[in-house]
């Protein structure tokens, strides 16, 4: 399985190990925050004491599918616990602040553009208005890669714009040390590039790329892997009688850039950063549908609050904040066991070093489901091959480094794709300015995209930087963490620094690195297919809430918390409909 990948990893960590001689001569201090891949299991064996209260609804992590769930389930009175094993809620969508009190994020990035269920769901949760207000603005996605000519890395700035767009981005550098030094626009590639995306346009237009619940969609992609996928698209293209269509076609057939081995290399090698920062491993090991759901979104606007997705955490936790009798959210309390009983469910979990039991009406899981069958009895004896899934589930550890600068040095693009031509799979996959979105980093609000020089010198560079899956397994320990941290930031030196704007520099005042153990999981081939209807279903009165059921996406875990509350809600709740505008399944 995956040979030639496990034999470079090896090589790769082999040299990652070598780097703890390095830790003490390290310039810059690092901080790990999040827990190592033992704090999802614990060895107490001492009698659990039991909670009084009983829920109707206890809720076992605190992402967006477990905060989504708890918002609708008291907004019909439900009285609901939330258990979270870490020392704060909001799970991939979690912040942190700096001495000065500036907010960044510490997980996902941003969303995309919404269908009408989730944007229902972000109307419901106070950021109906992110159309308008939040859109992050151009240049949102650039791509670090050598230049053909000389070598040299080069950057290649909005590189899905066109050529009208160029010309209102680089307008800015004009007379500046930086014109000149990037390319920008979509024009500026490969012809592979602007085949791609016209055939991934083709593909939505056809209906081939659904939204959630995508099981219930087409299925037609789910059949192959992503890089089969794209292998096949000129092909498909040549057989096109549009007028854009042969245009593209022929150009691409000329373009004397393009590896003629292996026509579409450079676009897959591009791809193969998106599907390892979003999908947990390269396009070889990605379902076609899993992919294209994602990418379809990345080429028009996409949003970000000034923490990334925290904005939807924040606001989720004001409402729940503000019902003090119906929600009530316990951090560090790692939940050991789920059982079903004759009128509900019982959940253990630990704080310190106690046990306690609670009992509700029903439990929703909103952790990774993986763990599932080891936590709830009696799981995968009664549903044997749903267990079999979970168990077999492959997921990728991920790291994200927040680099905390004096003054702001790069910003000339909110995302940098980075592929150099010794890229290696132990690399991070890209940068984000992390306060592009911030509307103070000006001096007032509504700035953003670094439009003016900043009025502070509070500079953020946040890598994100999915880690290979011979990681999983080894214990993701503080030690392993700043290793990796380590090696990204001296990496994004090595890689960023030639192309700076002439006399500036990296001045590093500290490094954090955020910890996320199997917060990636991989839909490979087959997954919608054959395995996600399987995941979804409930067992006795404990539902399922996670992203891991469908894609590893914002939207997925909204939704996928809004539908377990509704799966318990037509149970529970007499009269109870489900809104006009969800396709939540109602499974049993």
């Amino acid at each position: 399985m995956r040979n030639w990948i496990w034999m470079l990893l090896g090589a790769a960590l082999g040299q990652v190990a070598q780097m703890a001689d390095l830790q003490a001569s390290w310039a810059y201090p690092i901080t790990v925050v999040g827990g190592a891949e033992s704090s999802f299991k614990s060895d107490l064996t001492v009698a659990p004491t039991l909670i009084p209260q009983k829920y109707d609804v206890v809720i076992v992590g605190s992402g967006l599918a477990g905060l989504s769930a708890a918002v609708y389930l008291t907004d019909h009175g439900k009285h609901v616990l939330i258990l979270e094993k870490e020392d704060h809620l909001g799970g991939l969508a979690s912040s942190g602040s700096t001495r000065s009190g500036i907010r960044y994020d510490r997980g996902a990035a941003y969303w995309t553009d919404a269908y009408l269920e989730e944007t229902k769901i972000l109307e419901r949760i106070g950021l109906g208005d992110f159309m308008k207000k939040l859109p992050i603005s151009e240049p949102a996605d650039s791509l670090l890669i050598p230049d053909p000519a000389t070598g040299k890395n080069r950057l290649h700035m909005g590189i899905w714009e066109t050529d009208e767009e160029c010309v209102k981005l680089q307008a800015p550098y004009k007379g500046t040390a930086l014109e000149g030094k990037y390319d920008c626009g979509l024009s500026s590639l490969s012809a592979d590039f602007a085949l791609f995306q016209y055939e991934l346009v083709k593909a939505n237009d056809a209906g081939l790329i659904g939204d959630q619940p995508i099981e219930e969609q087409k299925l037609d992609l789910d059949a192959y892997n992503a890089a089969e996928w794209i292998r096949a698209m000129p092909a498909r293209i040549a057989l096109r009688k549009e007028p854009e269509a042969q245009k593209i076609y022929q150009r691409f057939l000329s373009d004397s850039r393009i590896n003629k081995t292996d026509p579409m290399s450079g676009v897959i090698g591009l791809m193969n950063l998106y599907c390892r920062s979003a999908l947990g491993t390269t396009s070889e090991f990605v379902s076609a549908l899993a992919f294209a759901n994602f990418y379809i979104s990345e080429i028009t606007t996409r949003y970000a609050t000034q923490t990334g997705t925290n904005g939807a955490t924040v606001n989720m936790e004001k409402i729940l904040t503000a019902r003090p009798k119906l929600a009530k959210a316990m951090t560090s309390s790692l939940v050991t066991k789920m059982k079903n009983t004759s009128n509900g469910a019982t959940i253990t979990y630990q704080q310190g070093d106690q046990l306690f039991e609670v009992h509700s009406n029903f439990a929703i899981y909103a952790g990774a489901v993986k763990f599932a069958p080891k936590l709830i009895e009696g799981l995968s004896e009664a549903s044997p091959e749903q267990a079999k899934i979970m168990n077999e589930m492959e997921y990728s550890h991920y790291s994200v480094h927040n680099v905390f600068l004096k003054g702001h040095p790069y910003r000339t693009t909110y995302d940098t794709w980075t592929l150099p031509s010794d890229a290696t799979l132990e690399d991070f996959t890209d940068i984000i300015l992390g306060r592009w979105m911030d509307p103070k980093i000006n001096g007032y609000a509504g700035m953003r995209g670094f439009k003016k020089d900043p009025s502070d010198d509070e500079g953020i560079m946040t890598i994100y930087h999915p880690l290979p899956e011979s990681y999983v397994g080894t214990g993701y320990t503080d030690q392993v963490a700043t290793q990796v941290a380590q090696h990204a930031v001296d990496r994004m030196l090595e890689l960023f620094t030639p192309i700076m704007k002439d006399g500036n520099t990296f001045d590093i005042e500290s490094v954090e690195t955020s910890r996320w153990p199997f917060s990636v999981h991989i839909a490979k081939p087959g997954h919608f297919t054959h395995e996600a209807r399987l995941l979804r279903q409930g067992f006795g009165q404990i539902f399922f809430a996670n992203n891991n059921l469908g894609t590893p996406a914002f939207e997925e875990a909204l939704f996928r918390g809004h539908c377990a509350a509704d799966n318990i809600l037509i149970r529970s709740l007499k009269g109870f409909e489900r809104e006009s505008w969800s396709r939540c399944p109602i499974d049993r």
